[in-house]
């Protein structure tokens, strides 16, 4: 499956996303990465939109598909959408 990162926005929701679906799977972000020989501190700066550049959108692809790409999707659709309501009712 190809990830499609445009649909994603760097940030907190989808850094969540992405250590819920390593969790669902019952794995680990910073265990996930040490195994793919990466430093969590730079796949966080993938995550967070710190870091990017094509390396650093290749990594968000391949941490995408660890944790389950189905699961990311779902999950960040869903936070997105609590988020948009949230904020609907604060502006009202």
């Amino acid at each position: 499956m190809s990830v499609k990162l445009e649909k994603y926005q760097p940030g907190a929701i989808l850094h969540e996303a992405i250590v819920g679906g390593f969790r669902a799977n019952g794995d680990n972000f910073n265990a996930w990465c040490r195994r793919h020989g990466i430093t969590p501190s730079v796949a966080r700066n993938a995550t967070f939109g710190q870091s990017r550049g094509p390396a650093g959108k290749k990594l968000l692809a391949r941490l995408i598909e660890g944790a389950g790409p189905d699961f990311v999707e779902h999950t960040y659709r869903r936070r997105i959408g609590e988020h948009v309501r949230d904020y609907q009712k604060e502006a009202s």
